[in-house]
């Protein structure tokens, strides 16, 4: 898992810079020759979401999403370790759901061949990209549950 979590992160990273070159390109090409990259912005907002959605996995097996400590010093270790135990759950529960919520509008894409304006690109594909987020997240989740239930470390 560690492995997938990490070509992720790669993948997301490397939609990040083909965000920035996209988008330095348009702007340098738009002052120097008055002529924009077409498509900049439906490129940008693809990048987007591939950054958003591949560099979700490798964050819940690190155990790097964002959290509120409110209660932390207010309970017991254990009850805290439970606690987490809890939201690791809920956080796999909830990417299921997600997963699932999102392949009819795939379905629906892909049936009605919905494309990107500007660049023609099909949109189910895109569905695909936030699937495959959601469920590798959701797998992270899990191995992150084992490792909580078996005391391992956390990275």
């Amino acid at each position: 898992m560690t492995l997938l979590a990490r070509a992720c992160t790669v993948g997301g990273a490397l939609a990040i810079a083909v965000m920035m070159i996209a988008t330095c390109w348009d702007i340098a090409a738009r002052w120097i020759a008055n002529a924009p990259l077409h498509g900049v912005v439906e490129m940008v907002e693809i990048m987007v979401l591939a950054s958003a959605m591949l560099g979700l996995p490798e964050a819940f097996l690190r155990g790097d999403q964002i959290t509120v400590d409110v209660i932390d010093g207010l309970v017991p270790p254990s009850i805290l370790a439970i606690l987490k135990i809890a939201a690791t759950l809920l956080s796999a529960a909830f990417l299921t759901l997600l997963l699932i919520d999102v392949y009819r509008p795939m379905a629906d894409a892909m049936l009605f061949g919905d494309v990107k304006p500007d660049l023609g690109v099909p949109v189910y594909p895109l569905y695909g990209v936030i699937i495959f987020g959601f469920g590798a997240s959701a797998l992270a989740c899990l191995v992150t549950l084992l490792r909580q239930l078996g005391g391992g470390r956390r990275r």
